[in-house]
């Protein structure tokens, strides 16, 4: 996923949306890119700036949830992760900063697919199966679209 992830950026084909059916794929994806960088140095200030207004609004103590103190790092570099299992203003700041096109690139699950139009010049996606509760199953067409 590295070396494509790379080659999408480098080639200017973002902003790029990775599409998983597992939350934990999202994150270890996510995480295979710890050493990559996608964002200029004024990018990574903004990301800063929205980010801690965004999270000043929660109580000190939900400050230092790990969620909240792990993600900004990875967003500074460009790199997002959406899904169900993240705070509610966790995904609000992703879907702001993938908007106004500060990530590159987005792990998401089909949370970020239901009711949002974003910018994304290139989409991925990790499977073309999924789960439905019952049986994996190939995804439909209007699941793709």
């Amino acid at each position: 996923m590295r070396k494509l992830i790379t080659l999408i950026v480098s080639k200017g084909l973002d902003p790029c949306i990775v599409f998983s059916f597992s939350k934990r794929e999202c994150e270890q994806f996510s995480m295979s890119l710890k050493n990559c960088d996608f964002n200029t140095e004024d990018e990574r200030e903004s990301v800063g700036k929205i980010y801690k207004n965004a999270i000043e609004t929660l109580s000190a103590e939900d400050q230092q949830l790990p969620q909240i103190t792990m993600m900004l790092p990875l967003l500074k570099r460009g790199i997002g992760i959406h899904h169900g299992g993240l705070l509610p203003i966790i995904k609000e700041v992703i879907e702001l900063l993938f908007g106004d096109g500060l990530l590159k690139v987005l792990f998401t699950t089909e949370t970020f697919s239901m009711g949002i139009n974003m910018p994304a010049k290139t989409v991925v996606f990790t499977s073309i199966e999924k789960f439905d509760g019952d049986e994996y199953r190939w995804i439909s067409g209007g699941e793709y679209i």
